[in-house]
């Protein structure tokens, strides 16, 4: 299988940019959370697929599609931290 030349290549723009925070690297009981809370985050962020080529669009829906799923995954990874330290007692509900 012969190598494609990328060079030219270039990714479209990003709709619902997310800006990357710096993550709290405190060890309180709550520094995984924040890990996955930027995690989270970052799944709102798609990208435009709009004037592209056929198999780009698919490509970028796909992309797009999966950003849904980790966010689904990432959702649901929260509640049972968030309700796991709540039982602990370390849990703080603050977003960062």
């Amino acid at each position: 299988m012969g190598e494609e030349d990328l060079s030219e290549f270039n990714f479209p723009k990003v709709r619902d940019m997310v800006e990357f925070k710096h993550i709290d690297g405190t060890p309180d009981g709550n520094y995984a959370l924040r890990i996955l809370r930027a995690y989270r985050e970052a799944c709102n962020a798609k990208w435009i697929i709009e004037g592209e080529h056929e198999k780009a669009r698919a490509l970028y829906d796909a992309m797009n599609e999966h950003q849904d799923l980790r966010a689904k995954e990432l959702d649901k990874a929260i509640e049972i931290l968030e309700r796991e330290l709540t039982h602990v007692g370390t849990y703080k509900n603050n977003k960062r």
